[in-house]
């Protein structure tokens, strides 16, 4: 097919799913290449041809909402990969991305609308038509929609343009549920920088890496595009190979790759990083004229500094030493350039605030942000008011208003799409307990998960290789970007786009939205990106452009980047709180996002259940990480069940005895324990989340995950743990010992 038939089918195309090309950005040296489109009736799947086809879409924006290609073989999506061309990822993707198939023909997920016939929780459910279920939610909203509470995943890109519109028309209530980590460094990034979005990282140039918890390499934000780019600073460069130190009180997956790990106390991130500051400028490593962002982001003078934060008065705090802490100084102020880094539980604390403000604002002071080899910040959306990026999550303490408004009475209706706050809240939140006697549920999912299974009805969603949308991927590549989605196959069963039901909803409502359906919202919002002029897109024509869009994978602009970084407040130091007398509770309890099920979103993939852990290679449940000496004075070993008693609550857990664990913490995966959500995930370990105190970072009002204390008793039963390096202990080989390796300082 010549380019010229090509574009007279795609006028008259009903749909027009598109193949993927490789066709590169323009001003790369690659020619453009001519594209190829399936049935122009009934596309992807109408065409049986005995060849592969691969539709590039858009992975979830929760794993970074970076590019990949899906191949179709005879209708049915086989394989899941990297978009070679897409900048943030260039072809590689993430485990979480390959098990997209599995959601797509899970044999658990909901097949048709459904509603209640037995109590609430009962899972007793029996199908109803779609005309039915839309006519009781629409009259739900119509008798009361300013008591009526949409619960959603943070908004992005189409779908966020159309909740937002739906939101606006309607009059509903509106919340977010992301991580509570992510919500305080969206603040993080507004006020040490002024900016909205997440940052990247220009490792290819960087030549030193310390990174505080933040567990980068495997959940933390965008781990596909950190990979790839820890390898450019790894093995990138024939005369350079980038050292890396971690800082943290658990030694990760991504914390194994370091050349370096300082163990330190939970919470105690930023009084280290506020303490290299205090080496930096007194030692003259770093010029002054650099120091005064650093500064106005902390709230502090240098005098204070000096005064309140050299090695010696927080070594004790730390845990670390005076020299660990002057050492790991040096190294960032001299091998530059370096860049600093903060997340995961370092955000998860009381003072989560500070100690993310306090680490990124040590690359202020080594002209590493917004410069080559450093910290580089993200701009907003090409298109802010029309296609919203990430919008912050609402914080735990807005989520507890909100148990108690439902409680209450105040909100009468609650519609749910792919949050579940029943499980992702700690029971301290009161939410289930409200929902159960809310007056109305509604759950837009394509599972029965624990916020499902309390729903009146169930409005199954298409799966994300069925629909249409544009994500605006968080963080970016330092440079505007828009991914192109689209349905890779048709639907599977009897599932509707949540964002055709809302459009739907509004008709009925009378108050009708700018776009007829999903698919019209993403070819408009596409075109509005063409009316900018600008990007690796060029065509005159609408349908021209939109399947250009979609051949490449989506949209970006190389010349689109950040303005000037400049804190906007000011973030005082704070000490770490935790629930929890230390007489009583001796152990710090550290629960950390799983590798492969995030914080349980994924738990219903068997795939994603049997990926090994990578420090441990657990598999397929919760554990317990104990390090060997307390282990031998409690008189356990790995396999022992153990009871962890909290403040809040207690559960049974078996030890994995691990020799990177610090004495006084006891870390725990998050994923697990769920009571619904499909065969794969039910019943299987414990969810850490309901043995965390109800404690919130001080000044964002997050759940502070990682500030409760524990205690052990025995239970004298033990079980066996699945994991992938079998049921011998690990040791060191004698002939293989570990060597320091160290060099010289330039």
């Amino acid at each position: 097919m010549r380019r010229r038939e090509f574009l007279k089918l795609a006028a008259t195309s009903a749909t027009g799913a598109v193949l993927f090309t490789g066709c590169g950005s323009i001003g790369n040296g690659n020619p453009p290449s001519e594209f190829k489109i399936e049935s122009p009736v009934w596309n992807p799947n109408d065409l049986r041809y005995g060849r592969d086809a691969w539709f590039a879409t858009a992975a979830p924006p929760s794993i970074g909402g970076y590019g990949i290609i899906v191949r179709v073989f005879e209708g049915r999506a086989k394989k899941v990969e990297g978009n070679p061309d897409f900048p943030i990822n260039l072809g590689r993707s993430c485990a979480k991305a390959q098990a997209l198939v599995q959601e797509l023909y899970h044999p658990d997920r909901v097949g048709a609308p459904l509603r209640l016939a037995g109590q609430r929780g009962s899972g007793q459910y029996q199908a109803i038509g779609w005309d039915e279920a839309l006519g009781q939610v629409a009259g739900l909203i119509q008798q009361a929609p300013g008591s009526t509470l949409l619960v959603t995943e943070p908004l992005n890109g189409a779908l966020g343009a159309i909740v937002e519109q739906f939101v606006r028309a309607t009059g509903i209530q509106h919340a977010s549920l992301e991580p509570d980590e992510r919500v305080v460094l969206r603040e993080a990034m507004r006020r040490a920088f002024g900016v909205e979005s997440f940052p990247t990282l220009d490792l290819a140039n960087a030549r030193f890496l310390v990174s505080f918890s933040a567990d980068f390499l495997h959940t933390w934000i965008s781990p596909v595009q950190f990979a790839r780019a820890y390898g450019a600073f790894r093995q990138g460069r024939p005369d350079v190979r980038g050292t890396y130190y971690h800082v943290g009180p658990r030694l990760s997956g991504t914390a194994a790759n370091a050349d370096r790990w300082l163990p330190i106390r939970p919470g105690a991130e930023g009084l280290v990083a506020l303490s290299m500051a205090q080496v930096m400028l007194e030692e003259g490593l770093v010029e002054e004229a650099n120091a005064e962002p650093f500064f106005k982001a902390l709230g502090l003078t240098p005098e204070q500094l000096a005064a309140d934060f050299a090695p010696e008065r927080v070594a004790d705090a730390t845990g670390l030493s005076a020299e660990q802490i002057r050492e790991l100084a040096r190294a960032f102020a001299e091998q530059r350039p370096s860049v600093a880094i903060a997340g995961t539980s370092a955000a998860a604390s009381t003072n989560g605030l500070f100690n993310l403000v306090a680490v990124f604002a040590l690359n202020y002071l080594v002209g590493s942000v917004g410069s080559e080899g450093g910290l580089i910040l993200n701009p907003a959306s090409p298109l802010p008011d029309e296609l919203p990026a990430n919008r912050s999550g609402d914080a735990y303490r807005r989520w507890v208003e909100l148990a108690r408004q439902i409680a209450g009475g105040q909100i009468t209706t609650v519609l749910v799409h792919r949050a579940n706050p029943v499980y992702s809240l700690p029971p301290a939140s009161g939410f289930q307990d409200a929902l159960r006697s809310a007056g109305s549920v509604v759950s837009f999912s394509s599972f029965l998960d624990e916020t499902t299974m309390l729903a009146d009805l169930v409005l199954p969603d298409h799966t994300l290789l069925e629909q249409w949308g544009l994500v605006v991927p968080d963080p970016g590549p330092g440079y505007q970007v828009v991914a192109v989605q689209q349905p890779v196959v048709n639907p599977f069963v009897d599932s509707r786009a949540f964002g055709d039901v809302l459009i739907q909803l509004a008709a009925q409502l009378g108050k009708p939205l700018p776009w007829p359906s999903q698919e019209e919202a993403v070819r408009a919002l596409a075109d509005t990106l063409r009316g900018l002029g600008r990007g690796n897109v060029a065509a005159d024509h609408p349908r021209a452009y939109f399947v250009t869009m979609q051949a490449q994978g989506g949209w970006w602009d190389e010349r689109a980047r950040a303005g000037e970084a400049s804190p906007q407040a000011a973030t005082a130091p704070a000490n770490p709180e935790f629930s929890g007398e230390p007489g009583q509770f001796p152990f710090y309890l550290l629960p950390f996002p799983s590798d492969a099920l995030g914080y349980g979103e994924f738990s219903h993939l068997p795939w994603l259940q049997g990926l090994p852990e990578p420090v441990s290679t657990n598999v397929w449940g919760t554990w317990l990480e104990v390090n060997p000496r307390t282990a031998r004075d409690i008189g356990v070993e790995t396999g022992d069940v153990v009871r962890v008693v909290t403040p809040q609550g207690s559960a049974e857990l078996p030890v994995y005895v691990n020799p990177a664990a610090m004495p006084d913490v006891l870390s725990v995966p998050m994923g697990q324990g769920h009571t619904a959500f499909g065969r794969y995930a039910e019943g299987r370990g414990v969810n850490p989340l309901e043995l965390v105190a109800p404690q919130v970072e001080r000044e964002t009002g997050a759940l502070a995950w990682a500030a409760t204390r524990c205690r052990l008793e025995l239970t004298g039963r033990r079980m066996r743990i699945a994991r992938l390096e079998g049921q011998v202990p690990a040791f060191q080989l004698e002939e293989f010992p570990i060597i320091q390796v160290t060099r010289p300082r330039t």
